[in-house]
Parts: C-alpha cells; structure tokens; sequence
C-alpha cells in the first residue's frame, strides 16, 4: 500500500482522516506531557536548564520513533504496535461506523490528557488510548444490539494489564535496588567527585530515557495509523485480514514519519506543571538519586518494549521516583502525592472509555 492510494481510500471515507487528525493530536500532547516525565528529574536537580533539556528529550523522542518505526520488522517493538492495533476488533461493523469508533477514542484521549496537564498530573496517553479504544467498540456492540465486551481484544488486554500492574511494580523495584547499589558503592568516595560523575551521567540518563520513550509510545501511535491505513485496505478486499495487513504495512516511511515529527515538535511545548510535580512532588532527589531514577526508568521502558509490553513511561518514571526516595527513607516519598497520581491512573480506564462510549454512541447514531 503507498500513500497514494491510501489517500485515495481516505477520500472515499472522510472518516478516515478524523482519525488520524485525532491521533496526530494524540501525540503531540503524547510528547507535550511525556517531555516533562523524561527531563524532570534533571531538571530539578539542576543538572540541566529546562529549555535546553526539552531540546534534548525531543531530539530523544525523535530518534526513539524513528528507531521503533524502521526496525520494527527486525525487533520485538513491533509487538507494541500490534498489541495497540489489537486492543479492539471491529471488523463486523461497517468500514464507516469502526473509524468512527477510533475517531472518538482518540478524542476521549486527548479529552482526559488535557484535564490532567491542567491539573499537573502526568497523564498516561498509552492508558487514556486503551480505554478510549474499548470504550468506542463497545458503544458499536451496543448499537448493533449484541454483546458489549464482544469487539474487546481481551489478548491484547491482557498485556496491557500486565504492563500496567508490572510497570509499577518494576519501577519502584528498580529505582529502589538503583538507589540502594549506588549508595553501597559510592559510601566511601567523596562527595565533590561522585557529585560531577552524576551531574554528567543524569544527563546521559535523561537523553536514553527519552529515547526508551520514543520507542515506547511511538509504537503505540504508529499502530493507530497502521489500524487505520489496514482498515482502509481491508475495507477494498474481504479476503485480507487486518493483523496481516498490519504487520505488512510496519516500517511504511509516510507511517513513521509524519508521527516522529508530531512527537517531536509536542515534545517542544514541554509542560511545566508536570515538571514540578514529577522532580520534586512526589520526592526530594539529588543528583544520585536523580540519575538512579533516569536510568530505572530507561530500563523499565525497554524491558517492557522488549517483551512487546505496552507501559506508560510516566508511570514508570513515577513509580521509579518513589523507589529512589524510599531507597534513603521511606519519609522521603510524599506518599499523598504520589497515591494521588495513582489514583489518576486507574481512572484513566473506565474515564477514557465513558467520553468514547457516549461521542461514539452519539455520532454513530447520526451517521
């Protein structure tokens, strides 16, 4: 499939271009609010100014999504991809009324992320397209008259729980062990040299995190255009299924592109209240801790892509910032901050899918 013909298929079902117009908008907030998750920590710490640590997280971001987009066929990370392209199965309902369904899951998205950029939380765009997805499908199943949960991919699901209850878990275990293994090594060094080894190395930790970030989330939206390009495909062909025509479309440039650039210029915008709530909201880190919390966070982010784990790398970085803190003292960790981010995760789901449920059920009925 090239881009003009799929353009040509766009033409003939405008809603085609609703949907991607949507999830463009998906990841430009997607790297608007993951910008602040990647640097924060440096910049609190004071090992970077903040203008020229957005510049480098959204240099990261580029160079993660051109990474995960052009290698997917060869790495695991193409498992993200089609873990998202999975989440919901619509091929029973009109080509029209599915791109309808993506349409307003993604609008749910961005509906949530705003709200939670306003309020200062990291918002989990990963979390917020999984349950505006399954909440736009079942809006379809209730329409037709049939069952609600059945054009849920409870497969793919599955992982996303996984990642979800595993990204807190690995998060706070890894910033923790970090923490604690820097501190066993470093008991008899002096300050003044540890200090400037881990000025350097938290910045080398953020641009890697940044770049795990890229890889992590660009795939989630690089599936949402491959689900919307093989719709569009399948819809000319019967005998296509869409999980193949998928997986033939990964590593389309006119796919990866166009999503490395969005990322990449929302990445820019940065988000400043987020930045204070995840340097220095949750807990008091200094540079060593800052640098063990990057690292954490970079190798939970890749763990997860590597098992072709969709996570949210703000709840990792999160969970990796209460580790960290807790490694030195549990006091440390502002608990209520933290259980009130939790808190904003969980209702990410049922949030996300109630917006797309009732828009879907709307503008399904009148088209």
């Amino acid at each position: 499939m090239s881009i003009t013909e799929f353009f040509n298929l766009a033409n003939a079902h405008p809603w085609a271009y609703v949907a991607l117009l949507f999830n463009f908008g998906v990841v430009f907030i997607n790297g608007w609010t993951d910008a602040p998750n990647c640097i924060a920590t440096c910049v609190t710490t004071r090992c970077m100014e903040p203008k020229k640590a957005i510049v480098m997280a959204a240099i990261g971001n580029l160079i993660g999504t051109i990474l995960v987009g052009f290698l997917a066929h060869y790495l695991s990370t193409g498992d993200v991809s089609q873990t998202i392209a999975s989440i919901v199965d619509l091929s029973s309902f009109s080509l029209d009324h599915a791109l309808i369904a993506i349409s307003f899951g993604l609008l749910a998205n961005i509906l949530f992320s705003l709200a939670c950029t306003y309020y200062g939380f990291p918002s989990s765009q990963s979390n917020a397209l999984v349950g505006g997805l399954t909440g736009s499908a079942m809006a379809l199943a209730a329409l037709g008259g049939g069952n609600w949960f059945s054009a849920v991919g409870w497969d793919a699901w599955e992982k996303v729980l996984i990642g979800f209850f595993g990204s807190i878990a690995l998060g706070f275990v890894l910033g923790y062990g970090l923490t604690y293994l820097i501190q066993l090594i470093c008991r008899r060094m002096r300050k003044g040299d540890t200090t400037r080894f881990f000025t350097r190395g938290q910045i080398v930790a953020s641009g890697l995190m940044s770049i795990a970030h890229g890889i992590q989330d660009g795939a989630k939206f690089i599936g949402v255009y491959l689900v919307i390009a093989a719709m569009l495909k399948c819809g000319t062909d019967s005998s296509l299924s869409l999980s193949t025509t998928v997986a033939n479309l990964l590593g389309r440039p006119w796919i990866v592109i166009p999503v490395a650039i969005v990322i990449t210029c929302g990445t820019l915008v940065g988000g400043k209240s987020i930045i204070k709530t995840m340097g220095s909201g949750m807990a008091k880190l200094d540079k060593y801790r800052g640098f063990a919390t990057d690292i954490a966070a970079f190798l939970g982010l890749m763990l997860a892509t590597i098992f072709g784990l969709p996570v949210s790398s703000g709840t990792v970085k999160a969970t990796a910032i209460m580790g960290c803190g807790a490694a030195k003292s549990f006091r440390q960790v502002h608990w209520g901050k933290a259980g009130q981010m939790v808190f904003s995760w969980i209702l990410i789901f049922p949030g996300t899918a109630l917006i797309a449920f009732v828009l879907t059920m709307i503008f399904a009925s009148i088209f």
